[in-house]
Parts: C-alpha cells; structure tokens; sequence
C-alpha cells in the first residue's frame, strides 16, 4: 500500500506536463528569490562598504592633512639636514669663484692684547683680500636657523608642551641618518656594479640594505614627529566620529616599499588607540600583495592616476576586513591643479587655442633655455666671475624669457575674455595659467605649515588671488633679474608661512623645468607634477565582520523562505495543472483522429481562456486542412506538379536546398514590349496564355520543371527536384521542339488574323547551360518558391541575353555541347567573356538534330567555322573576308559581328596575350 502510494507520488512528480509545470514553478520561483537574495546581499554589502567609507571620509581627510603636516615636518627636518651638507658642500665648491682684491688699511700692532695703531704712527699697507662675488654666495646658517625655530614652535603647539633638547636631538639625529644614508645610496647608485658574482651580491645586499636603512629612519621619524600630535588629534578624531573599533588608518610613503620586505607605515592611528582588534593586526601576505599591487599600479602610470579608492577584502582570524587605498600627495595647491588640468585635457574647446599658443611659447622658451644656461657657465668660468645681472647679452636673454612668460599669461586672459568660463569649470580652466607658477612655489619653498584655505581662496576672493600671483611674480623676477643669489628681504617677507629652501641658481633649473615642459603633450606639466607630488598611499582598514554577519544571516532566512515557498508552489502547481492536464489529453485525442486522416473532427469547446482559443484554432486548422485539400488540385496547376508532389513527400528537405548538376533553361521573346504595347490587355493575356501554355507542356514533356514565369520570359531547370536521365539531351529536345512550335503557332494566328502582324513573325530566344547549382525553396517561411541560383544559372541567362546579338534562336555553352553533339548539329558560334567573369565560355548554335541538317547547313557552319579559326589564330584580314563573303550571301548576324570585330582588330590589333575571347559589358 504504502509503496504503491510512493509509486503514484513519484509518477506525478516525475512524468508528463504536470510534473514539468510542478517542478518549473518551484524551480521558478525558487531562483526568482535566490536571484533577489543575492542581488539583496550585494547591495546591502555595497551600501555597507559605502557607509563606512562615507564614515571614514571626513576622519581620513583629516588625517590625510595630519599626514601632510607630520610630513612636512619630516620634510623640512631632512632638507635641514641637507641642507647643512649643502651649505657645507656649496661653502668649498663656490671658494673657486671668490676674487682677490687689494685693499689699503691701517697697521696695527698687540699691545696688552689690544690691537692699536698707536694714532696713525705705524702707517699704512695694501693687503690682498679674497671676497664674495655674485656666483661664490650660498644660503647661509641663518637660513637653517630660522626654520628650526619655526619647526620647534609647530611641535610645541601640536603637544601644547616645550620640546625638550633630547628629543630635538632625537629628531635631528633620525634626520642626519636618514641624510647620509640616502647620500651613500645615490653614490651607491651611481656605481657601476661588479661583474663577480660574488662581489654583485655583497653590492645588491649593501644598496638594499641601505634602502632598509632609509626606509627606518624616515619611519621612525615620522612616527617620532606623530607622537607629538597624538593627544590633541585624537580628541579631533573623537570629535569627527572615527571609531577606532571600526577604523584603522595607516599612510605608507614611497621610502616604504622595499621588494622582499614588510612595508612600514609612516603613522598609524593605532598610537591614538591600540585595543581595539584592529590595532593587532599585522601585516600578513594578502595586505602586503594589495599594497604592492597598488603602489605599483599607481607609479606605472601616473596619468591615469585618481583620487579615487582601491578596495580589498581579506579574511583575518575569522574577521571580515576591508582595506581601502588611496594616493597621498604632497603640495596640495599644485597637485588639486596638475588633476584639475588632466581632467579636461580632452574637453577644452575653446580654450584648446591656449594650449596651441603655450606649445609655440614652450618650444621657443626651449631654444632659450640653452642660451642662458651656457651664457651663465661663460660667467661663472670668467677671471674674475661676471655678475649675470651686469652682463647685457644675459639679461636680453632673460629680457625675450619673461616676453614670452608675460605673453603666455595674456593669451590666457584674452581667450578667457572672449570665451567666459564657466562657473563649473573654472578651477580646471584656470589650471591652464597657474599649474607652473603654483608648482614653482611649492618646489623650492620650504612651508613650515599648510594653509588648507588656500585653495579655496585663491579662487573664491580675487583679492587673495591676485596676492598669490603678485608672490609668483617676485619669484620668477628674482630668478631672472640674477641681482643675487640668495632670496632678498622683501621676497622673504612675502612668504612668511615658510623659506626659501633653493639658492637663485638652483630655483632657476627648476623654472626651467617647468616652462620647458608642454602643458598637455605625452610629457606634460600634470604629469611631471604628480610624479613629484605623489608621496605615498593611505590604507583604511575597516572591521565590518558585524556588518557583513548580519547580512548573511538575512540572506539566510531569505534561502529558508525560498525553499519553504517553493514546496508549497510545486503542491499548488501539481493540483492546479491536474486540471489542465486532463483538458489536454481531450485534445491530443481528437488531435491523434486529425493526424490519421480523419478531418471531420470537432474539438470541444475548451472556454473562454487560452484553452479556449486553442480548440477554436484547432478546428480553424481542421477547416483548412479540407480547404487545403480542396485546392490541391488547383495548386497542381499553377505550380509544378512535380514540385508539389516533393513538397507534400518531404517539405524540410526542399526547404534546406541541396546542389547538384542541373540544366538551366531560359526563354525570351525578341521585341517582346513592341508587341505588347500595340495589343489591348485582353488580346495580350490571351497571347501569354497559347504561347506560355503550349512552351510549358514541351518543357514538362521532356521532364523539365517549370521555375517561374517573367512577363513572356520562362525560367525552367532540367534534373531537379527529381533526378532525370539525360537532362541535357531533353533540355535541347524540348527548344528544338518549342522552335518548331512556335512557327506553328505563328501560322495558326497569320491564317486565322489573330493579334497583330507582328505577332505573326515574332522570334524567341533560347539560353542553355549545364552545371553544379543550388536548388530548393528560398524565399521567407511566408512567402518562398522553388528555384535555382548560381554561377550556372547565371551563365544560362547571359546565354539567352547574347542570343540577341548573334542573331540566333538556342545558344548553349561547351558544357551542354559535350553532351549534345552526337545527336544534334551545332554551330561553333565564338568564344566571350560574359560580363563579371574572367573565364572564357565558348558559344554554340544548336541549329537541328542530327540526319535532318541540309547539305547547305553543313557548307555554311563549315565555312563559318573556317573564318572563326582564322579569327582566332589573329589572322583578321583573312577571317574578316570570310565572314563578309558569309554576310552577302546569308546575311547572318554572327558573320556582321565577327566581321566588324575583324576589321577593329586590324586598326587596334588586341594584346599578344590575347586568347580569342571577346569580354562582353552587357548582360
């Protein structure tokens, strides 16, 4: 009992349409709900993802700005420390351009220790004194002093605190490492390394392990310098929200990356907050490939560089971590400008003429830039060393250098004049004329703290932005004015928030730099500025193990309903289609009667929904199969029989084609439209009617098949669809014996003044071709006849067309005179290219069948074939005799054509490669 009872429940389950309806439904609605709990879970995760990345944004803002006060610092620090070397360095190297000068002074001599000329008694003497010329002078101490004093005071107010010297000193020491040790790897770098392999790796482990030397000052130092911050930031962070159990923000500076090792971070908010589970992550393999990965494809190609995230996930003691990477760069005001500008390099429209007349201004600054920097060797090599300021051929270089500078900025005004920007677009507009300028500032100036206003003001107040070019003017007119080598006192005083960290000389290669490069060519100023700029990554690790736990858990009570669904959809649907199932098996009944023969079945009424429609189209379709049967018989006569008979055996395969070797047939009335437009409409139809009605019965006599009708053109095949024996024989048969009866016709309608003279004398063409075609119904599936297509049938037709110029009634080509000339006489007609082959075909008349040719049939092919042997052999003198003799005497047209063709080839003799055949241009 109970298996029987498991037997049907699987019968229903497993077999017939209710089974497949059931198990459609459930399956249906089941991945109706797996697809939405999917697409569920990822949006809720990407909304999470957003949420926190909006969370972070404003607390990684601020660190971003922590980071670059933090790094300025670690900046200037370092650059002291250069710059104390460099003073040193420049203090011996520039000795060479002092000049001597004789000087008088007093003499003196010691008395008690005091130095006296006892009143002028003791005289005078000249003294030779080595003293500062303009190339000898460098930045001096005083310089450094002042910007230690301003880096101590940025300290004391970040710790609210004095910093004592021990850690002044910690802080100078970490720098004059990190100095030196950069000092060795650049001369290192320099270095050719060894060829012994064993020396090479000595080399290779010394450079890395200065690069590790590097990278752990710069870290230590930075991480130093974050201490002093890490109380007053941390109570910002608590004020902006960051929530250290959610977030972890860590910035790594290029030093950091060293291939092998763990990277370093410069500062990390785990010093502001080291419980949270965040705070003991270390650094694993996936976080460091994600770090490596993303450095390396932001230092590959610095032009497609954003500002936009990088985001990772990674699975760490069952916790969900996502990781997001950022650019970090320095010197905002030039690098917000420097994107600015890549951002609109292929939308500029009207203001691309700025770019065309800076790439003319750039190229001619280019020719300068040579002349100035040799110029100035000329001086500094002079004995004594020439001031550049004092030399003219100098200064009219510099003269035509700022020309071009102030020209620049006026084509930028004027094109801005004439073509308003808009609001929306005027920082990346105006990036066009300040880019340089701005980065000029911020490369050789050493800040001793940002101004995050800046930006903004400099577009949002004019006043503001006329001050900052007014500062940009005065560095670029100490550079090139070369008064002095050091920054004056009025030029200091106009950059209080920092000092100038480059002598005149070292800011001017940098000027060049920039003016030198295009603004938007392959090498161009964004990108030169974003690779300098570009400082490092911030990484901001966010615990969302919580987030994504709930997630899951909802996506799993949505798995659960689904399934509950689906069980109770697949009962419901079994129920439901049991019902249709039986009104089903009604019709396939009455249908099974139809498909024996039986069409006096009526299918029940199925109601008024879409089993309904069903039975009502299923008799429609019975009454039309009776119909059809009906009209069969007519069917029979308008198209082929034999057609029909196939179609009715096996539809599909004459649907899909086949090809194979037929004859193709091609009939023409000559002047047929003369005729017609003479004759009213009934005399006309009934002319079509004998005339197409008496061709055909031949045609279908000698198993041919008729493939169309084309006005009073007949277009039939011989072999298809059904195979005949010797269907070029036939095809032949059938035009001779259609010539025949057109001259029968024509003598019934002359005798009986039937249609109109020229009815009485018309003549038809005849084209016959045998050879590989395709054949079948082609058409649309509702509208389609049965035909042939090809080179063949093309060739067939180009046959019946030619028929026309030769004067001839059956024209047949070489492949159809192969299988004819045992039985029937032809004529050897000429050999031609038809129009759009390259292939010669030779011609043939089928003139009658063998045994019923005259004796003057058989001179006069012979003669003609005699005159198209000398046309062949380019004997046109002889065989143009020939032919014309043939024309007097039986005015053949073939014979006119050759003859003319003979007499063209004797004043245009054709190529010596010629082959004999003529190339036709008509159809």
């Amino acid at each position: 009992m109970i298996r029987t009872g498991l037997t049907l429940v699987w019968k229903i389950l497993s077999e017939g349409i209710r089974a497949k309806l059931a198990w459609f439904t459930g399956t249906l609605i089941a991945l109706t709900i797996l697809l939405l709990s999917i697409i569920t879970v990822r949006q809720q995760t990407a909304i999470l993802s957003e949420s926190y990345e909006k969370q972070a944004a404003v607390s990684k803002n601020f660190i971003a700005s922590l980071v670059m006060e933090i790094e300025n610092i670690s900046q200037n620090l370092i650059r002291i420390e250069e710059f104390k070397s460099r003073i040193e360095r420049q203090r011996v190297e520039l000795k060479k351009y002092r000049t001597a000068k004789v000087v008088t002074q007093k003499k003196t001599v010691s008395v008690f220790g005091f130095q006296t000329n006892l009143f002028g008694s003791l005289g005078t003497s000249k003294v030779v004194k080595k003293v500062d010329s303009f190339f000898s002078v460098y930045l001096t101490k005083d310089d450094v002093d002042v910007l230690e004093k301003e880096i101590r005071q940025q300290l004391r107010e970040a710790s609210n605190r004095n910093i004592s010297e021990r850690e002044w000193n910690t802080l100078v020491h970490l720098a004059s490492s990190y100095v030196r040790n950069e000092e060795k790897y650049l001369e290192a770098q320099k270095q050719t390394p060894p060829e012994d392999p064993e020396e090479k790796t000595k080399w290779d482990t010394n450079v890395k392990n200065l690069k590790k030397e590097i990278r752990n000052h710069k870290s230590q130092l930075d991480l130093f310098i974050a201490k002093f911050y890490a109380d007053s930031k941390k109570r910002k962070l608590e004020e902006l929200g960051l929530d250290t159990q959610l977030f972890r923000i860590q910035t790594f500076p290029l030093s950091a990356m060293i291939q092998g090792e763990t990277s370093l971070a410069s500062f990390d908010t785990q010093i502001i907050d080291n419980t949270s589970p965040l705070a003991k992550i270390d650094q694993f393999d996936q976080m460091e490939e994600s770090l490596v990965e993303s450095f390396q494809r932001l230092s590959d190609d610095i032009s497609s560089l954003d500002e936009n995230e990088k985001q990772y996930v990674y699975e760490w003691q069952d916790r969900e971590i996502q990781a997001l990477h950022s650019p970090l760069f320095r010197h905002q005001n030039s690098t917000k400008r420097a994107f600015n500008l890549s951002s609109v390099k292929s939308s500029l429209g009207d203001y691309r003429e700025v770019i065309k007349e800076d790439f003319r201004i750039t190229n001619e600054l280019n020719l300068l830039i040579p002349k100035l920097r040799e110029r100035i060797q000329t001086l500094k090599n002079a004995k004594p060393p020439i001031p550049p300021a004092k030399d003219k051929l100098f200064t009219s270089f510099y003269k035509s250098y700022n020309e071009l500078i102030d020209e620049r900025d006026k084509i930028f005004d004027e094109v801005t004049t004439n073509y308003p920007i808009a609001a929306e677009n005027w920082e990346k507009i105006e990036a066009l004329r300040s880019l340089r300028d701005v980065t000029l500032e911020d490369w050789i100036l050493m800040k001793f703290k940002t101004d995050p206003t800046e930006y903004e003001r400099y577009y949002q107040d004019p006043d503001a932005r006329e001050t900052q070019r007014n500062r940009w003017r005065a560095i670029r007119k100490w550079i090139s004015s070369a008064e002095q080598e050091t920054p004056t006192k009025e030029l200091k005083k106009l950059f209080p928030d920092g000092s100038f960290g480059h002598s005149r000389s070292e800011s001017e290669e940098i000027m060049w730099k920039l003016d030198g490069t295009h603004l938007l060519e392959s090498e161009n100023v964004p990108n030169l500025v974003l690779r300098d700029n570009f400082s490092g990554l911030i990484r901001t690790l966010v615990d969302r193990t919580d987030g994504i736990r709930a997630i899951k858990d909802n996506r799993n009570q949505i798995v659960f309903t689904a399934i509950t669904i689906c069980l109770v959809a697949i009962v419901f649907a079994i129920f439901i289609s049991g019902v249709v199932v039986q009104k089903i098996r009604k019709i396939i009944r009455s249908a099974e009667d139809v498909g024996q023969g039986n069409l006096h079945v009526h299918f029940d009424d199925g109601g008024n929904d879409e089993f309904g429609n069903l039975t009502v189209a299923l008799n429609q379709m019975v009454s039309g199969l009776k119909d059809r049967e009906k009209m069969r018989g007519v069917l029979g006569s308008m198209v082929d029989p034999v057609v029909v008979g196939e179609a009715l055996k096996d539809l599909e395969k004459l649907k899909q084609g086949s090809e194979k070797v037929i004859t193709a047939f091609f009939s023409d009335i000559a002047g047929f439209s003369a005729i017609s437009e003479k004759l009213n409409s009934k005399e006309l139809a009934n002319l079509l009617n004998e005339y197409l009605s008496a061709m055909t019965i031949i045609l279908k006599h000698h198993d041919g098949v008729l493939d169309k009708y084309i006005g009073d053109a007949i277009v039939g095949v011989f072999n298809a669809p059904l195979d005949v024996e010797n269907h070029c024989l036939k095809a032949v048969s059938a035009s001779v014996e259609m010539r025949d009866k057109l001259e029968v016709l024509k003598k019934e309608w002359k005798e009986e003044n039937k249609y109109i003279p020229e009815a009485h004398t018309m003549k038809f063409r005849i084209g016959l071709n045998m050879g590989y075609a395709k054949v079948g119904f082609m058409g649309t599936d509702a509208l389609a006849s049965y035909t042939m297509m090809g080179d063949t049938v093309n060739l067939a037709a180009r046959l019946e067309a030619a028929g026309k110029d030769y004067g001839v009634c059956i024209l047949v080509s070489e492949f159809v005179q192969d299988e004819i000339k045992d039985h029937f006489f032809t004529r050897k007609l000429d050999i031609v290219r038809v129009k759009g082959k390259t292939k010669p075909v030779t011609l043939y008349e089928v003139r009658a069948k063998k045994g019923e040719e005259t004796e003057e049939d058989h001179q006069f092919v012979e003669a003609y074939e005699s005159a198209l042997f000398s046309y062949l052999n380019r004997k046109f003198e002889e065989a143009g005799k020939k032919f014309y003799t043939l024309l007097t005497t039986n005015g053949d047209e073939a014979c006119k054509l050759l003859w003319e063709r003979c007499q063209y080839y004797l004043e245009t003799p054709p190529d010596p490669d010629w082959d004999g055949a003529f190339t036709r241009t008509k159809k």
